[in-house]
């Protein structure tokens, strides 16, 4: 697949993604599996010669990933591929001539995952490229995280699990995060304040730049 098709392929993802979300809250119908991301920390520069790319900077986080089983049974969720780290990062700078590119390894096998009843915590280190050197911090721009899951079923065929996205905007250095709650849209007192229509609009203004202005690096597996 061509980079322009991947392009056009998460762009509608993301849309995809928030229209579930507004189906869940209109319909009440709330999958077994959801998840989230709860924590992100802070956004550090690393000198490290093992991921050196000349005319680069090297980025990495740690982020903290709840995942909700709302059964009282154990779920077992099927990773098709199984993808490291799982969480992904989507970009939409100011500056255009600038290229984010996520570092993520997908395998193709099948793995499978089981979660408790209740809300299990995930640790991932989220590592990334700015194609400009030099940089102390990441870029200005808006920026969304998720953590994908294929499917709450055993068999490979079962219902859709809830995937909630987080934002934040880096502006000179000075990040602000919106933290996405389970099945609702409500946010924490500590982050600037997003109502539902601006996060649709910053959703579909990734999805035009994703298509028209290649403003979004595809993972590479």
């Amino acid at each position: 697949m061509d980079n322009s098709k991947k392009k056009i392929l998460i762009g509608i993802t993301i849309i995809q993604l928030l229209l579930f979300s507004n189906m869940i809250q209109a319909n009440g119908d709330i999958p077994v599996i959801a998840s989230r991301i709860s924590k992100i920390s802070e956004i550090k520069v690393v000198d490290d010669p093992g991921y050196f790319v000349p005319n680069h900077t090297h980025f990495s986080f740690d982020v903290e990933v709840e995942i909700l089983n709302r059964d009282d049974e154990n779920q077992t969720v099927v990773e098709v591929p199984d993808c490291y780290p799982k969480v992904r990062v989507y970009a939409s700078l100011v500056n255009q001539s600038i290229e984010l590119t996520p570092i993520r390894h997908c395998y193709s096998m099948v793995t499978y995952f089981t979660y408790l009843p209740s809300i299990t915590t995930e640790c991932e280190v989220v590592r990334l490229y700015i194609n400009q050197s030099g940089l102390s911090h990441l870029p200005d721009g808006n920026y969304a995280l998720d953590r994908p899951i294929n499917t709450a079923s055993k068999y490979g065929a079962g219902e859709l699990a809830e995937v909630l996205l987080t934002f934040f905007q880096m502006i000179s250095g000075i990040i602000n995060i919106t933290f996405t709650n389970f099945t609702v849209l409500t946010l924490p007192e500590e982050t600037f304040a997003f109502s539902i229509q601006l996060t649709t609009i910053f959703l579909i203004s990734i999805a035009i730049l994703v298509v028209r202005r290649k403003r979004i690096e595809v993972y590479y597996k």
